[in-house]
């Protein structure tokens, strides 16, 4: 199972069909595990080669559904980056 914070996972179990922005570490090449995880109605918006990660959005079920994946080493949720001004 991969590492995902207890507060997330419940939101998703609580809202199933809401939709979620994740960022997901994968293991394996990027190309397959974007075709899978779109084959499960996800929408992969970004992949992170350096990383190994994917930028998706997709419902609760399917992010409670990739927890199970061997393959899924990371999940956490996808918020937008702020910088300080001078």
């Amino acid at each position: 199972m991969s590492n995902v914070r207890s507060e997330l996972r419940k939101e998703w179990l609580e809202h199933p069909r809401k939709k979620v922005d994740l960022i997901v570490r994968v293991k394996g090449d990027l190309d397959e595990r974007s075709a899978t995880l779109v084959g499960r109605g996800a929408e992969v918006r970004y992949r992170f080669r350096l990383t190994g990660s994917l930028a998706l959005r997709c419902t609760g079920r399917v992010a409670l559904a990739l927890l199970e994946e061997p393959w899924v080493e990371r999940v956490e949720p996808d918020r937008p980056v702020k910088a300080l001004r001078r």
